[in-house]
């Protein structure tokens, strides 16, 4: 989505931001479900002894994205597992470009495999 976005007249931004942030599809779902309830935690209270703070600070209570957070809710897990993985390749490569990517790398490299599956289980029931 970076590259599309960056293709965008800076005008057009608000505008597009305000319709997804009206949508509310539902969810797919297919993640393990006995993850949800730690992944909730995490994305509610973050993981004070690894200095991560909760998601729903930038993301939204409900993860429908706010001004400093995209939406996560109803996510793939797939997609969220991989996203958080590979952060530092996939969107930190060129750090003068990265932008609010940089803001997101050190919460992701200090997810554990667990942590980043449970929170993606969750994201992805999330309504």
């Amino acid at each position: 989505m970076f590259g599309v976005v960056r293709a965008l007249n800076p005008a057009m931004l608000p505008a597009l931001a305000a319709h997804f942030t009206e949508l509310n599809p539902k969810p797919l779902k297919g993640a393990p479900k006995d993850l949800v309830a730690i992944g909730k935690k995490i994305y509610e209270e973050g993981v004070p002894e690894a200095n991560i703070e909760p998601c729903a600070m930038c993301h939204g209570p409900e993860a429908k994205g706010q001004v400093t957070g995209p939406r996560l809710a109803g996510q793939l897990h797939d997609y969220v597992a991989k996203t958080l993985l590979n952060w530092s390749k996939e969107r930190c490569q060129d750090r003068a470009k990265a932008g609010p990517s940089l803001i997101m790398e050190p919460i992701a490299n200090s997810l554990t495999l667990p942590q980043i599956a449970a929170l993606a289980a969750y994201l992805n029931h999330l309504e």
